[in-house]
C-alpha cells in the first residue's frame, strides 16, 4: 500500500470523527481536506479546488437563487398548505414531501430534486409546526434510493451499459431493459412504506443549528417584513422556475445544454427581472453547503488519484474469488459498494464496482446479473453520511444535522434495504 493511499484513508478517518464529534465547523473540517490533498501532492492545486468550480456547485448555487425568487411569492405558502391542510398529520407532511421527490427524481436526478424540494420542505415544517429535519432527510433518502429505479432517463441506459461491458469481458449479455427496475423496484417500495410511516420518526424534532428567520421569511423565529411581488412579476417568478425544471428534466434526454447551465440562467432572469435585488440573490447562496460538497468532492477523486480505489477494488477480487454461494457473493458485493458509496462519490463507487462485478462476474461464470444488481443497489444505497452523496452533504449542511442525528436516520433505513435485498434479489436473480 503506497504512502498516497495511506494518507487518503486516514485524511477519510479524520474527516468522519470531526464531522461525527460534532465540534469542529463542517465547512472548516471539508476544507481542511482539500488543503492536506493539495499540500500532500495526492491532487493538483486545481483539481482539489474543483468542486467550487464544478457544475454541481453551479447548480447548487443558482437553486439557491431561484428557491429565493420563489419565497417571495404565494406560491410555496399553497403548495404547503395543498400538502398539509388544516388538521394534517405530521405523517402526511413526510408522505406529501417524500412522493414530491419521488416524482421529481424520477424525471430529474437528486441534486435538481432535493435544490428545487428544500424550500418546499421548510415551508411544510412551518405549516405542520415541525422542525425541518423531519422533513428533509426522509425526503432525500427517498429521492437517494428511487434514483434510476424506472427505466427513464438515466435509468434507461444502465442495461445497455452492463450489457457491453460484460460482453467485453466475453460473457453473455442477458440484461433488458427491466432488470434493474424488476429487481430494485419492489425493495424501494417497500423502503419507501417503512419511510411513510416509521422511519421519519428517527429523524430528529429539534431546530438546533437551523436559523428558521432567515430560511422562511414568515418564519417562527422573529417575523420580518416581507416586500411583496407585484402580480406580474410574480407570475413571471412562476414562469422562470416552472421554465427552469423543465429544461433541466429535459437536458436528462438531450444532449444540448447542462441541467446546472439552465438553473444558472434562470438565476440571473430573476435579478435581470427584478425579482430579486442582487444583494438578495447573493445572501440566499448557502456557502457551507458548497464547502461540505467541495470538501467530500475532492476526498472522492483523492481515493481515485491515490489509487485506493483500486486497492478496494484488489481486496474485494481477492475475497470473492473461488466462492460458489450465491447469497454470499451477492452479499459481499453489496455491501462492499454500499459503504464505499458512503464516502465516495456515487458514479465512481457505480463504476469501480461495476467494473470488479463484471469482471468477478465472467471469470467466476457468475450471471453478471446477480454481481451487477448488487452493485448498482448498493452504490445506490448513499443514506448514511453526508459524504455519501453531494445531495446528502446539501441536506445535512441546510438541515443543521448532526453526525449522530444523521446516522440515526440513516441505519434502519440501510439495514432494512440489506435484509430486503438479501431476501429478494438473489433468490431471483441467483448468481449461480
Amino acid at each position: 500500500m503506497s504512502v498516497e493511499v495511506m494518507i487518503v484513508f486516514a485524511v477519510a478517518v479524520l474527516m468522519i470523527a470531526a464531522f461525527s464529534s460534532g465540534k469542529f465547523s463542517y465547512p472548516a473540517v471539508a476544507i481542511s481536506v482539500i488543503v492536506v490533498m493539495e499540500l500532500t501532492g495526492i491532487l493538483s492545486e486545481k483539481e482539489a479546488w474543483a468542486g467550487f468550480a464544478s457544475t454541481t456547485a453551479v447548480l447548487f448555487a443558482s437553486m439557491f437563487v431561484l428557491a429565493a425568487g420563489l419565497s417571495k411569492t404565494s406560491l410555496l405558502s399553497r403548495l404547503a398548505t395543498l400538502i398539509v391542510p388544516e388538521g394534517s398529520s405530521e405523517r402526511r407532511a413526510v408522505i406529501g414531501c417524500g412522493l414530491l421527490s419521488i416524482v421529481l427524481t424520477v424525471f430529474s436526478n437528486t441534486s435538481s430534486t432535493m435544490a428545487t424540494l428544500m424550500p418546499v420542505c421548510f415551508n411544510v415544517a412551518e405549516k405542520a409546526g415541525i422542525s425541518p429535519k423531519r422533513l428533509l432527510k426522509p425526503a432525500c433518502d427517498m429521492s437517494s434510493i428511487w434514483a434510476g429505479v424506472i427505466p427513464v432517463g438515466l435509468g434507461l441506459t444502465a442495461y445497455s451499459v452492463c450489457n457491453e461491458m460484460v460482453t467485453s469481458l466475453g460473457g453473455e449479455p442477458t440484461f433488458t431493459v427491466i432488470t434493474f427496475m424488476t429487481a430494485r423496484l419492489p425493495v424501494v417500495l417497500l423502503i419507501t412504506l417503512f419511510v411513510f410511516f416509521v422511519g421519519y420518526k428517527f429523524a430528529p424534532e429539534n431546530y438546533d443549528n437551523l436559523d428558521m428567520a432567515a430560511l422562511i421569511p414568515d418564519g417562527r423565529e422573529g417575523k420580518k417584513e416581507k416586500k411583496g411581488l407585484t402580480p406580474g412579476k410574480e407570475k413571471l417568478t412562476y414562469v422562470i422556475f416552472a421554465a427552469a425544471i423543465a429544461a433541466m428534466i429535459a437536458s436528462s434526454y438531450i444532449d444540448f445544454i447542462s441541467a446546472s447551465t439552465c438553473a444558472a440562467i434562470a438565476a440571473l432572469l430573476m435579478v435581470f427581472t427584478g425579482i430579486l435585488s442582487e444583494k438578495e440573490a447573493m445572501k440566499s447562496i448557502n456557502l457551507k453547503v458548497i464547502g461540505i460538497y467541495a470538501g467530500t468532492i475532492c476526498l472522492a477523486n483523492g481515493i481515485s488519484a491515490s489509487g485506493a480505489n483500486e486497492v478496494i477494488s484488489e481486496f474485494m477480487n481477492n475475497v470473492l474469488g473461488g466462492m460458489t454461494n450465491p447469497f454470499l457473493i451477492a452479499f459481499i458485493l453489496i455491501m462492499g459498494s454500499a459503504i464505499c458509496t458512503q464516502f465516495m462519490n456515487n458514479s465512481s463507487t457505480l463504476n469501480i464496482f461495476r467494473i470488479l462485478g463484471a469482471v468477478v462476474a465472467v471469470a467466476c461464470g457468475f450471471d453478471a446479473r446477480a454481481a451487477l444488481i448488487a452493485v448498482e443497489m448498493g452504490a445506490t444505497c448513499s443514506v448514511l453520511t453526508p459524504m455519501a452523496s453531494a445531495t446528502q452533504a446539501m441536506v445535512f449542511a441546510q438541515g443543521g444535522y448532526t453526525m449522530k442525528e444523521y446516522l440515526k436516520c440513516g441505519i434502519p433505513i440501510f439495514i432494512l434495504y440489506m435484509i430486503l435485498y438479501m431476501i429478494y434479489v438473489p433468490n431471483m436473480f441467483p448468481a449461480v
